[in-house]
């Protein structure tokens, strides 16, 4: 459980990793030989059978919380977003860059005065959490850091100005709290295929490096990192050796790939304010033919969406980029018509878009949540408000549900593709939710089926009131 003062500070984080709607769960490696799977929010590497198998000790850390996993090409390891509690400060110090240990330490002596004043303010409407959400979000984040270095360093003086507060008994149990400690932030590479140690990316108590995805030729990864107002994402390219971190571009959302050359990248951005619905779809070389880093150009604009929801596209191995929007024309009068959205294909130039040729009503009202197969030619898609699974062939747009909406339920897991012909999904299976496999050869089985069955009952979510 998040601390009270953490829950208070962070929001943008919060809502990167929010678990209301499809998250992934599980990923599988290039050859479909093994998948890492989250079960219980820690991490586990299974089979293509479904068997949980031994886990390195880096992998089974007990406050280690994984949401995010990226495979190597070649399979022998993967890299992923972590956070985990680092419980000293002396210990964070060695971990975090220089300047984030310099702002904590510029922020101790302010840690007991501004406690004071909240503590003066109880009786008023006024709490801890207005007075420290007037500083600005940098600051309050700083603040949060420094007030937990300073119960380490002396709980009694901390205490005492806590007790005055509201809440304060609670925010005291959840600083006593033995699991309490420094989220730390990090994008961590694991290897899988031999006992090399994990090697870090990114540190950061401030600014997490988020959705890390491998390029599929070269050595390097790309990620989102929240810009230190919180208020929009920078997307950055990071070695795999460890080296320095490169800006690519900044004010982006949330949709992002490599193209197959694995040289440059394709990401959406807003065309207005943060969480805009109309967004171009961008493509900006990173890499050289030696894939060596480049200087970021202008990108290229390929397209431009009018998402409803979560922006999301992917790039094909042909080139082409796949994403969602309404089939819209501006100008259009007042708010203009809530239409249908559908899926579409845009060129690997942007000189031309192509709509995927699904009949009306195939595809859910929120489409934000699907994922291409391997070679493209299928895509498959979930809807959150109920736990329908269909999956789309990319050039006729012939749609097959492969797992219908059962009353009540809905969809809290992405799919997987495991090869280019079995995609693995959440579904219920003998009134439970379970970890499906399907192929069009060989129809549906059930891969948890040995497992606890709390291992997947987060994967799909009951809505007990609906009728």
């Amino acid at each position: 459980m998040k601390r009270i003062l953490h829950r208070m500070l962070t929001g943008a984080l919060a809502l990167c990793l929010a678990a209301c709607l499809p998250e992934e769960r599980f990923w599988w490696s290039p050859k479909g030989d093994r998948a890492v799977v989250s079960i219980e929010d820690r991490l586990h590497v299974v089979t293509a059978a479904g068997e949980i198998s031994a886990l390195p000790e880096e992998l089974s850390m007990k406050d280690a919380l994984v949401k995010s996993v990226s495979w190597l090409p070649d399979g022998s390891g993967f890299v992923c977003q972590r956070i985990r509690r680092v419980a000293t400060w002396d210990e964070i110090t060695t971990l975090i860059p220089e300047e984030e240990v310099k702002t904590v330490d510029a922020f101790m002596p302010a840690v007991l005065p501004l406690l004071e004043v909240a503590g003066r303010l109880a009786g008023e409407k006024a709490t801890l959490e207005t007075v420290v959400k007037a500083l600005p979000v940098t600051a309050m984040q700083r603040f949060g850091v420094a007030m937990y270095r300073a119960f380490q360093n002396d709980p009694a003086a901390l205490q005492r100005f806590v007790q005055t507060l509201p809440d304060g008994d609670k925010l005291l149990a959840e600083l006593r709290k033995d699991a309490a400690g420094f989220e730390l932030q990090e994008v961590v590479l694991f290897h899988l295929n031999a006992p090399a140690a994990p090697v870090s990316l990114a540190r950061s108590l401030f600014q997490p490096s988020l959705l890390p995805k491998v390029s599929p030729r070269q050595p390097f990864v790309a990620c989102l990192k929240l810009d230190e107002e919180e208020k929009s994402a920078e997307l950055h390219v990071l070695p795999l050796d460890g080296g320095r971190s490169q800006l690519i571009a900044r004010n982006v959302s949330g949709a992002f790939d490599w193209t197959p050359d694995g040289r440059s990248l394709v990401f959406m951005a807003p065309l207005g304010g943060d969480g805009e619905k109309l967004q171009s779809i961008h493509r900006v070389q990173v890499l050289d033919e030696a894939g060596k880093r480049v200087k970021s150009g202008e990108p290229h604009t390929l397209a431009t969406a009018v998402t409803l929801n979560r922006p999301a596209l992917q790039v094909l191995p042909d080139g082409r980029v796949l994403f969602a929007s309404q089939p819209v024309t501006l100008p259009v009068a007042g708010t203009g018509a809530e239409l249908e959205p559908r899926l579409y294909l845009a060129a690997e130039d942007g000189g031309s878009i192509q709509a995927v040729p699904t009949s009306p009503g195939d595809l859910p009202t929120n489409l934000g949540y699907f994922v291409a197969s391997p070679d493209g030619r299928h895509i498959a898609v979930v809807e959150s408000e109920t736990d329908a699974v269909a999956v789309v062939e990319t050039e006729t747009g012939k749609t097959q549900i492969i797992s219908p909406p059962q009353p009540k339920w809905q969809n809290r897991t992405m799919p997987a593709w495991k090869s280019a012909t079995e995609l693995t999904f959440a579904a219920l299976h003998e009134g439970r939710p379970a970890w499906m496999l399907w192929s069009e050869s060989s129809g549906l089985r059930c891969l948890s089926s040995s497992w606890p069955a709390e291992s997947t009952e987060k994967w799909l979510h009951e809505d007990k009131e609906r009728k």
